[in-house]
């Protein structure tokens, strides 16, 4: 399945990391579709030091709001130049050659982020937008994908937050990521069950062989995949 160990503006959780100027506008997201309900999952008993350790389901590690780790968290990935997973990094030079020979840019804006870099992307988007903005786009440390190595943000290498929706590139990520490994966590609609807003941009490295499910449903989120949503 997958390895254990697991947005241009205006992120959330992984949140995406953007930068406090990146703009919030974002499309209404519209009714979630209803998706098939798999087998409940081992629920996530981690207290105290175990969180040092991601909450994982069939070998997939999931940080959200509702599944967090502690500071003490490190990938062993961490000290790779960029801090993503080999296979991860592997699979976003493949998605990043792939767009090429389709014409398009792509480029890596965000990779790993540690549990300060989080903490302060957080601090700095509640002192610039309103409370419910940013806690829909920045993760509070601790509740941040990009912390696991397994995340990363992709952009043209001009436009940002919503303004990267109405590239080319989004259009392409959300055919194609699955092909590399990779899904959009964070899919217009499914704000419920996530608890970020659309980032068209943040992909997260499942592998070939988990994201192939998503192909046929790019609003599936990895809540509803697992049976946590």
């Amino acid at each position: 399945m997958l390895l254990t160990g697991c947005s241009s503006t205006l992120h959330p959780a992984s949140t995406p990391d953007a930068t406090a100027t990146d703009p919030v506008d974002s499309p209404s997201d519209p009714p979630a579709s209803p998706t098939p309900t798999p087998a409940a999952p081992p629920p996530d008993e981690r207290t105290g030091d175990g969180l040092d350790t991601p909450y994982a389901v069939d070998g997939i590690v999931v940080v959200s709001p509702a599944h967090r780790v502690s500071a003490a968290y490190v990938p062993p990935w961490a000290q790779r130049p960029d801090g993503i997973h080999p296979d991860a990094a592997a699979g976003f030079a493949a998605l990043v050659a792939a767009a090429q020979a389709d014409g398009l840019a792509l480029s890596l804006r965000s990779g790993y982020r540690t549990y300060a870099d989080q903490r302060a992307s957080f601090e700095r988007a509640l002192r610039t937008y309103p409370e419910e903005t940013a806690r829909r786009y920045y993760a509070e440390p601790g509740a941040s994908e990009h912390q696991t190595g397994l995340a990363l943000d992709a952009w043209d290498g001009t436009n940002r937050g919503s303004a990267f929706a109405q590239t080319p590139q989004a259009a392409w990520l959300a055919t194609h990521a699955t092909t590399h490994g990779f899904i959009v966590r964070y899919p217009l609609g499914k704000t419920a069950i996530t608890g970020y807003a659309w980032e068209s941009w943040h992909l997260r490295w499942v592998g070939t062989e988990v994201s192939a499910a998503f192909t046929s449903d790019p609003s599936l989120t990895l809540e509803e995949f697992l049976g946590l949503a």
